[in-house]
């Protein structure tokens, strides 16, 4: 027994020992102090190196581990626990100690932290749209939203982050990501100006997630050549491929088959509806405060509504928030000036800016106005940034035209918009706006000017009042999401005579509620696959009056008929990526429109605008769009090819020989049906070196059948142009100097002429052929344009950029038809003429900033 005792004393003591032993080890392989350096390697070299001085056992996977590099480190007396948490930071890789080894796996689930912040010009503080910001590492990029902030949530690590944007230098910053970090960025300008636009995705970021829009900078609106030096918005997009314009100085926008009142056309979030002076040949927005221009015209995110073909975004300047600036410009047809700088210095700023035209004192000549015709507009801003997350800003419009005729006949026109933003971020993931907008638009037309006993005005307009909240979630780097709701209250006046006490010849007004909500996500499925939809569900509610309805004892009643439309817009856009530099994508869009301009005149010049709603008799507009495309983008080329459909119902006109003015019941001369357009469109453009540029082919058809007009029967629109050819150059000589020209070449538009003509109290009625049988002659045109830019001192440090620019417009003085003209005068042989438009004419324009 004695022996068995000893045997078992003995392997207790053993037992007690090795679990001694095993505790020892257990607390000390960790928490044991080791001087290294370890130098820049594999991570299995690494854990090598580890095992050899900390004498312990690593146990792992190689196939986890084979690709993971890791940075020089250097240790004094540091527990091992400390030099893991070190070396694996950023790897998703943890530690654990089990039995006699130490664990190297997967960690169940790491860190995400966010980087948020804005992206702004270095010299200005002004927020950059669209400005890229990728993480090689990871291979995401995100871009900054319309108010130039981001937010992107990776998981913890080191990261090298690149930031660019078109006209800037790339700028990196490196990172340690153990915590939300907040980065505000700031981009120097390039010294030498390249034309290019962005579209779609960054030159930096091989598959960052899906832009939709096209962005135009400062640079790119100034880096091309206009109709006698203007700096124009408008004229800008015009250059673009699928977009056309229905005759020389129009600021018509016909986009893939949609007619000019398609367009949603904002300024700083307010609607514009009528975007033009002189009747086209200017737009109302003063180069001087653009920050950004987007467009939207294939895949149309949720939170735009109430068009059907585009939606243009201008975002005016915001100023100088360090020091004051001075800038303007002068040019046969207009004077602006403009000032900037600091309320408080990076904290907020103004800006403010007057343009008048000059038509009056250089006696300029055209066929639509005499040169004693004006025009001129006002813009302001301010903005103050109340802490990091809360910031506020206010902008006002102010734009006339005063329009005279030869006979002496007058037409005024203006807009007024208004808008205070208010952006707040909640955490690092979510970005608020909330805004209250107003917008007016008004129209005064002589009527019976032949004397000043018989003269009446008649007056159009809508007036807007809207309050719109937008919500941007930053799920990560591959997944945003985007919600909102928007309500407009519409009040309009489609016509009537200004203060008459008679009203037996108004059209009735309307009163209409204009609500909606959206949910959109962006999502990048995986490497190949990207996705963005939508749905918008909207509410459309008028209010009509009725003044004509009376009593059995023939009294007047004021009676209000009310109509609610609730319709849903979904929205849909895939691509799919087989290289790193092709895109093919596919767009689905169903819109809804509740307002129609009506017309009864194909001139692009026109200066009758009367907005009516949707009602109880008049359905609103909807579309069916579709369209396939793919896009190749090597180093310093874009190519890309598109072909699109679009079907369009309750498509309004009128019946022939309606009258507008003066007819109460012009409503029931409108006669609703169905609209077809395709077209396909090829683009290469060279974006970098001296010499930049762009080729543009497209073709196109819209057809229409309405009933009750050319018999039922179906007929061209007439904005139908099937041809078109545009060209873009840009050669850069130096610094100072730069060459830009345009040419263009489209089909001639279509339109009406008549057959016959009969006579009835002296005048001649003419008698049509089916509508839009016949087409102008073919249009073409060549603008040729130079630009030196110098700088000189004025005083102390100060010194004054100037651009002096020289050009030709319609260089080969081509005779491109304008309007088509009636005589209805019986005692005149020439019954009819074609007016043509604006020839060779050479101009100079000069501009500054100090």
């Amino acid at each position: 027994m004695t022996s068995y005792r000893r045997l078992y004393c003995l392997f207790i003591l053993l037992f007690f020992t090795g679990s001694i032993r095993l505790c020892a080890q257990t607390k000390n392989v960790l928490d044991n102090p080791l001087s290294i350096h370890i130098p820049a390697n594999s991570l299995i070299e690494v854990l090598n190196l580890l095992e050899s001085k900390a004498n312990c056992s690593f146990a792992y996977d190689p196939d986890q581990l084979r690709n993971v590099q890791t940075g020089p480190f250097h240790f004094s007396k540091t527990p091992l626990r400390s030099i893991l948490e070190k070396v694996l930071f950023g790897t998703r890789l943890d530690f654990k100690l089990i039995g006699y080894d130490i664990v190297i796996a997967p960690a169940a689930k790491p860190k995400i932290w966010t980087i948020r912040g804005h992206i702004r010009d270095h010299a200005s503080g002004e927020e950059l749209i669209g400005a890229t910001i990728y993480l090689p590492e990871l291979g995401v990029g995100i871009n900054t939203n319309q108010y130039g902030f981001y937010a992107i949530s990776v998981p913890e690590g080191n990261y090298q982050i690149q930031i660019s944007h078109t006209g800037y230098q790339t700028k990196e910053e490196n990172t340690r990501l153990e915590g939300n970090v907040e980065m505000e960025i700031e981009l120097r300008q390039k010294t030498n100006r390249l034309e290019e636009v962005e579209i779609r995705q960054s030159a930096i970021a091989p598959n960052p997630i899906l832009l939709n829009e096209q962005n135009f900078g400062v640079k790119q609106l100034n880096n091309t050549t206009y109709y006698a030096g203007e700096t124009d918005v408008v004229k800008r997009l015009q250059m673009q491929n699928g977009i056309k314009s229905m005759s020389e100085g129009s600021s018509g926008l016909f986009v893939r088959g949609g007619n000019t009142d398609q367009n949603l056309v904002m300024l700083d979030e307010a609607i514009v509806y009528n975007p033009s002076h002189l009747y086209g040949l200017v737009s109302v927005f003063n180069p001087d405060v653009v920050n950004n221009v987007q467009i939207y015209r294939d895949y149309m995110p949720a939170n735009f509504g109430g068009r059907l073909s585009s939606v243009v975004v201008n975002r005016m300047a915001e100023g100088n928030n360090k020091e004051y600036h001075l800038s303007g410009g002068l040019s046969l047809m207009s004077a602006r000036l403009a000032a900037e700088g600091p309320i408080v210095k990076e904290k907020g700023s103004f800006i403010v800016a007057f343009r008048r035209s000059l038509l009056d004192v250089f006696h300029n000549r055209f066929k639509l106005f005499s040169p004693y015709s004006v025009y001129y507009d006002i813009n302001a801003k301010a903005n103050y940034k109340l802490d990091k997350n809360n910031s506020v800003f206010y902008s006002v419009y102010a734009g006339q035209d005063n329009l005279v005729s030869e006979n002496s006949y007058t037409n005024n026109w203006g807009n007024l918009t208004s808008t205070l933003r208010w952006n707040h971020i909640f955490n690092s993931r979510i970005f608020q706006n909330v805004s209250l907008i107003y917008s007016d638009y008004r129209n005064l037309l002589d009527l019976n000017a032949d004397t000043l006993s018989q003269k009446t005005q008649w007056n159009t307009g809508v007036r807007d009042f809207t309050l719109k909240a937008d919500y941007t979630y930053y799920h990560s780097p591959v997944n945003q999401i985007k919600f909102g709701v928007s309500g407009i209250y519409h009040l309009f006046n489609p016509g009537e005579i200004r203060k008459s006490p008679n009203d037996e010849f108004n059209i009735p007004r309307d009163k209409s509620l204009e609500a909606a909500i959206y949910y959109a996500q962006q999502i990048t499925l995986n490497k190949s696959f990207e996705l963005s939809y939508g749905l918008r569900m909207g509410l459309f509610k008028n209010s009509q009056e009725r003044n004509n309805v009376f009593d059995p004892q023939g009294n007047r009643l004021n009676l209000n008929e009310v109509k609610v439309f609730i319709n849903p817009e979904p929205r849909i856009n895939l691509s799919y990526l087989p290289g790193a530099k092709d895109r093919i994508f596919f767009t689905y869009n169903r819109n809804y429109q509740y307002l129609q301009l009506i017309q009864n005149s194909t001139l692009a010049f026109s200066s009758l605008e009367p907005w009516i709603p949707a009602s109880k008799k008049i359905k609103p507009q909807h579309s069916d769009y579709f369209s396939l495309g793919y896009r190749y983008s090597p180093t310093n080329y874009v190519l890309s090819l598109s072909a699109y459909y679009k079907y369009l119902d309750h498509q309004l006109d009128l019946i022939d020989h309606a009258q507008i003015i003066k007819n109460p019941e012009v409503r029931s001369q409108l006669r609703a049906g169905k609209s077809n357009a395709y077209g396909l469109e090829l683009e290469l453009t060279k974006t970098e070196g001296k010499f930049t540029g762009t080729i543009a082919y497209s073709y196109s058809r819209v057809f229409r059948k309405i009933a009750d007009i050319n018999s039922g029967n179906r007929f061209i629109a007439n904005y139908d142009i099937p041809h078109e050819l545009k060209i873009t150059a840009r050669y850069d000589l130096t610094r100072q100097w730069s060459f830009q020209g345009f040419f263009t070449y489209s089909t001639g538009r279509p339109l009406t002429l008549p057959v016959g003509y009969y006579q009835h109290d002296g005048l001649n009625v003419p008698i049509f052929e089916d509508r839009n049988t016949s087409r102008f002659p073919d249009f073409s045109r060549l603008d040729l344009s130079a630009q030196y830019q110098f700088r000189t001192r004025v005083f102390g440090k100060r010194k004054v950029l100037s651009t002096i620019s020289v050009g030709t417009y319609n260089l080969y003085n081509r005779k491109n038809p304008l309007y088509y003209h009636l005589n209805s005068s019986s005692f005149e042989t020439k019954k009819s003429s074609i007016e043509y438009g604006l020839g060779f004419y050479p101009w100079i324009a000069y501009s500054f900033k100090i």
